[in-house]
This record gives C-alpha cells, structure tokens and sequence, in this order.
C-alpha cells in the first residue's frame, strides 16, 4: 500500500496538490527543482511504499518541547493518514534521497540540472574518498559502486530513482484511498462530512 499524510485542514474530498513553492522550506528548494528536472514535474506530492512510517504521520503527534518540556500533541497539526491500493508514480529511493538533500540544502537559487548534476557528483567524490580513507567504503555500497564507475545518471538510475520505498506524483486524488486513519470521532466526522466513505475510516492512535 502507498501511504501519504496530510493536516485536515488541508484535505479536500477530491485531488490535492503539492506544497506551494512559496511555502516550502527554502532549504531544500534546490533539491526539489532539481528532483523536477529528473521526474518532469515540479513541486511534488510524496508518499511512503509499504509503510507509513516516513510520512510523517506519527511524528505529527509525538515527542516534546526540549526548551519547555511541553507536550507537542497539541502544538502541532492533525494528521490524516491515506492508504492506496497503488500508485504510479516517480520512484525515489528514501535513504538516497536523504544524502541528495543534504549535498543541495542551503545551495541557493536552482541555475541548471547540468550546474546542479556537476554539484552533486563532486560532492559524491568527496563522499567516497572520505569512506575510503576510513576504509568503510566496503560497507557501503553506493559510494563504493560511485567510486569505481562514476556515471551520474546511471548511478541514480541505479540507486536514487528506484521504488523501495517512496514515490511522487504531481497530484494526488485524495477520495480514491482505501483506507484512511485518523485519531479521534471529532476528525472522523469531518471526513465524512466531506464525502469520505464510513467503512474506509478507521480511527487509531499513533503511538
């Protein structure tokens, strides 16, 4: 099942859209208009593949204020988690991607994907000497395949652009979920009042 998590407050009873530009954190800003270039659309909706654990769905509920010691259940937004039976959509390796948004946070104004490319792969460069002078590149099998044929786009080919565990889509039809998971009769109510059918709404904690 492919999983996707949204506050209610922005959930309609129909197809929803990515985060607008202009409200996405500029830190990575470069990394999703680079990741435009390669799927062909630009911003984009993700969902999780198997699990729902990398939705953010359970983080949206859980943990504490450092500074506080407050809870944050309260303090941050109520999300509701949509389940699909499948989804076509542009595959993207989660723990890959992880390491591309760290080489393009911060990058500033998006220029080119040939600017970009040549950024990226020297900073894979830098990662595989790195793992090799600490000789653990073994362990790690991208940098270790990067290191001995350092061809960009079949390497993300290869290891990025692959569907283990997340895809994205340029929009999402939120009423063709199968299953949908919320926390309380409150929220539960207002899906149904929005047309969500009964019998897919399941009301479950995140602990």
């Amino acid at each position: 099942m492919y999983y996707h998590s949204r506050a209610l407050k922005y959930v309609v009873y129909g197809k929803v859209g990515p985060t607008p530009p202009d409200q996405e954190d500029p830190y990575f800003h470069h990394a999703y208009r680079w990741l435009g270039c390669q799927c062909g659309f630009y911003p984009q909706v993700w969902l999780a593949r198997g699990s729902s654990g990398i939705t953010g769905y359970r983080q949206a509920y859980a943990g504490w204020a450092r500074r506080t010691g407050q809870s944050l259940r309260r303090k941050r937004p109520s999300q509701i988690l949509f389940g699909f039976d499948l989804i076509k959509g542009f595959p993207v390796d989660f723990d890959l991607w992880s390491i591309t948004l760290g080489v393009f946070g911060n990058a500033g104004r998006f220029h080119s994907l040939e600017e970009s490319n040549r950024m990226l792969a020297a900073k894979l460069d830098d990662f595989a000497q790195w793992a090799k002078d600490d000789g653990v590149i073994d362990e790690m099998p991208f940098l270790l395949d990067w290191e001995r044929h350092s061809d960009l786009e079949r390497r993300l080919e290869r290891w990025l652009f692959v569907e283990n565990d997340q895809v994205v889509v340029p929009s999402l039809n939120l009423k063709a979920a199968k299953r949908i998971v919320c926390r309380n009769e409150r929220q539960k109510k207002a899906l149904r009042r929005m047309g969500f059918i009964e019998d897919r709404i399941v009301i479950k904690n995140a602990k």
